[in-house]
């Protein structure tokens, strides 16, 4: 009898997580769509995104205790992505400035997870945290790239002086 069960259980549990995959498949290709069509306002709440953000470190670090390491590299990291959506939607992905924005959101991830480690709070606390403080600039600029899609073509002055069409 209770091998049925178990069947049943996990049969569910498989779907579960695929519907769950779809939902959150399509809810993000929803929103990539958005930002497609509404890169000049995408980019105005992807600002305002970082003020907040950034906002939320300041404020951690002075009422929670949350320690300089984080001050530093959430407010580097936010800086960084300031100065990557200074060209948005054309995000170059090999520049320097984006490169260095994906090492600091990785140093971000690995400072969050060694300050929460020590520490006993609450899932819903811990996933807070982590969902508005370290994945929220980075799901912006990733949902972000497929803006520069739209781009028109634009024609740059090489080195010999004639036009290169792009």
């Amino acid at each position: 009898m209770g091998f049925v069960f178990a069947i049943l259980h996990w049969t569910a549990f498989l779907l579960q997580i695929i519907f769950a995959t779809v939902c959150v498949a399509s809810g993000l290709f929803y929103l990539t769509e958005m930002i497609e069509e509404y890169s000049g306002i995408s980019k105005q709440i992807f600002k305002w995104s970082q003020v907040v953000v950034g906002t939320s470190f300041v404020v951690l670090f002075l009422f929670e205790d949350t320690g300089i390491i984080h001050l530093v590299f959430g407010l580097a990291m936010i800086g960084a992505a300031y100065l990557v959506l200074e060209h948005y939607p054309c995000i170059d992905m090999f520049s320097l400035r984006f490169v260095g924005l994906i090492v600091l959101m990785v140093i971000n991830h690995i400072t969050a997870y060694y300050f929460f480690r020590d520490r006993f709070l609450s899932f819903s606390q811990i996933i807070g945290y982590f969902t508005l403080c370290v994945w929220l600039v980075p799901l912006q600029l990733i949902l972000g790239l497929v803006a520069g899609e739209n781009v028109l073509p634009t024609t740059a002055t090489g080195a010999s002086g004639s036009g290169l069409n792009y």
